[in-house]
């Protein structure tokens, strides 16, 4: 009996050191009130840059709180591999009427954690801990890429919408005054309806612009994590246009952006699994020391299990890892190789994309401005006709928005040519994404 008080003794004390259970269950108004309430405090310098929204973002968008949960949680399941496997306890009872005695027993069966099954247990939640840490700089490094492009389209947009405004009502007028040409017959019909196409065409460009700068409100919040009505009147600073050498940015590239190492971590993933299989061609060992008391009798009996290999000693599951990691080489290169690719094609996007700006700022637009002067200048002597004067305006126009579209494709080659580096050339956002890395234990 005193030996069952020992143990119900030690069950009591085991039971009380357990956690228990609260719920949190979740509320689903909780994040849309909060988002809605949410304003952003202009900087001191009074606009916005992308490194100022990226590190709003960093505190409040949603996706960057939900990798960094999966990094927490990953960091939680490293912990929970370095703890023993379980033991099992096995309690024995027996009544023997022969002499009114009772049989007690306690049986336990203790896997040998130990070797390369423990390692590789370890190892394996270690690197997709790390994988889950590169997925979070992946997904900084998404949003910190919309807030840029998102900049630049609203920047855009709103140049734009100023010019292709003026245009649309030099377009309009120019018909308005072809329309009473054509009443009164001096003018063909043809040239009216010309006219007409080009407004409406003219409205349309308007029209879009307006619609890419709602657009770009909705982009820049869903990043930030607040309602586009908290972006509406965000100032913005203008972005740069500088780019650094390249060059050397992409013989980095191909080994530091973070898809890279995900995939060298797959690579080491798929060699610990090949080594916990050849560990696995032996027998596992297990211990199973325990304790009887017979009828006035006190044994210590002691069981040693072996879990047995397949017949095969393992070899199909050998070979399937090696395979394994085979692939996962293979799969490396290719990520390696994409991210060359992309840095080279993006740099020709840009050289193609800066000559394509110069061409328009330094060739068709003082054209455009020359032939105008002209045009204005025929008017004032009398020589000229008003409405020729109005289409030659609006050519100004069209040349300015051309240059748009130009420097428009000009800083969205540049975005494509950081995305392909993963490294933006601002120093401040470069800083922020380092101290962001930092503090979830990633080495840049």
């Amino acid at each position: 009996m005193k030996l069952t008080l020992r143990m119900s003794l030690a069950g009591l004390f085991l039971l009380s050191a357990c956690q228990t259970y609260t719920p949190a269950p979740p509320r689903l108004d909780a994040y849309p009130a909060a988002a809605a309430g949410r304003s952003l405090t202009p900087p001191a310098s009074g606009q916005w840059t992308v490194a100022d929204l990226l590190a709003f973002a960093l505190a409040y968008n949603p996706q960057i709180a939900e990798a960094a949960a999966k990094v927490r949680t990953a960091q939680a399941t490293v912990q929970v591999a370095h703890v023993p496997q379980a033991a099992t306890l096995t309690l024995t009872a027996e009544y023997s009427d022969e002499a009114a005695h009772w049989l007690y027993g306690v049986g336990s069966d203790i896997p040998l954690d130990i070797g390369a099954r423990k390692s590789g247990r370890i190892g394996q939640a270690e690197l997709a801990a790390l994988q889950a840490r590169y997925d979070h700089a992946e997904v900084v490094w998404t949003v910190r890429a919309a807030l840029a492009r998102a900049v630049t389209d609203r920047q855009s947009a709103d140049a734009e919408i100023a010019i292709a405004g003026r245009a649309a009502d030099l377009r309009r007028q120019r018909a308005e005054r072809l329309d009473r040409r054509v009443a009164v017959g001096e003018d063909p019909r043809s040239l009216a309806l010309t006219a007409h196409a080009e407004q409406v065409a003219a409205e349309r460009r308007l029209a879009d612009a307006r619609g890419r700068r709602r657009q770009a409100d909705v982009v820049l919040a869903k990043a930030l994590g607040v309602a586009a009505t908290a972006v509406a009147d965000l100032n913005l600073a203008p972005p740069a246009s500088a780019t650094p050498d390249w060059r050397s940015l992409r013989e980095q590239a191909p080994l530091t952006r973070k898809d890279v190492l995900r995939a060298v971590v797959d690579y080491d993933l798929a060699e610990s699994a090949l080594r916990t299989e050849v560990a696995r061609q032996y027998p596992e060992v297990r211990i199973g020391p325990g304790y009887t008391y017979d009828h006035g009798v006190q044994k210590i009996p002691f069981n040693l299990t072996l879990v047995l290999p397949p017949l095969d000693l393992n070899r199909a599951a050998i070979a399937q890892a090696e395979a394994r990691r085979t692939e996962a080489g293979r799969s490396l290169e290719a990520v390696q190789a994409t991210v060359l690719a992309a840095a080279d094609q993006a740099a020709a996007s840009l050289a193609t994309a800066r000559d394509a700006e110069q061409l328009a700022r330094d060739r068709d637009l003082p054209i455009a401005r020359q032939a105008a002067q002209g045009s204005a200048a025929m008017v004032r002597a009398g020589e000229g006709d008003r409405i020729d004067d109005l289409a030659a305006q609006a050519a100004v126009l069209d040349a300015e928005l051309a240059l748009l579209d130009a420097r428009r494709a000009h800083h969205s080659a540049i975005l494509d040519l950081e995305d392909a580096l993963r490294t933006p050339f601002d120093p401040a956002e470069h800083a922020l994404l380092q101290d962001s890395f930092r503090r979830l234990g990633v080495a840049r």
